[in-house]
């Protein structure tokens, strides 16, 4: 969680309105992807860090770390709860929930 922490760290100040937010995908104890929210309208950590992945077969087997609870709505970016469960990522680590009325728990 601390590698998704120092991740989001990169882009303060670049973010706002949103959160800073980093993920990072772990599979058998190694980092296989990671990426951080960079700017707002510019796609998410949890997309960035998917996309980053060389080897897709192994997440159905990965962790997903991300400091925030993933998005569940439609704004300038799809929402990452689909995108992750279209991946085959089967468990999730989060850091917080996100306490915005679009999200609320329900990522």
């Amino acid at each position: 969680m601390q590698r998704c922490i120092d991740l989001a760290a990169g882009a303060e100040g670049h973010t706002y309105p949103n959160p800073l937010v980093g993920s990072v995908i772990v599979h058998q104890g190694m980092i296989t992807g990671e990426g951080f929210h960079v700017k707002a309208g510019e796609p998410h950590a949890e997309r960035v860090a998917l996309n980053s992945v060389v080897n897709r077969e192994l997440l159905g087997s990965s962790v997903l770390y991300t400091n925030l609870e993933p998005c569940v709505h439609h704004g300038r970016t799809p929402p990452c709860s689909d995108l992750i469960i279209e991946s085959g990522i089967k468990r999730i680590v989060v850091g917080t929930t996100d306490t915005s009325d679009r999200v609320g728990g329900r990522g």
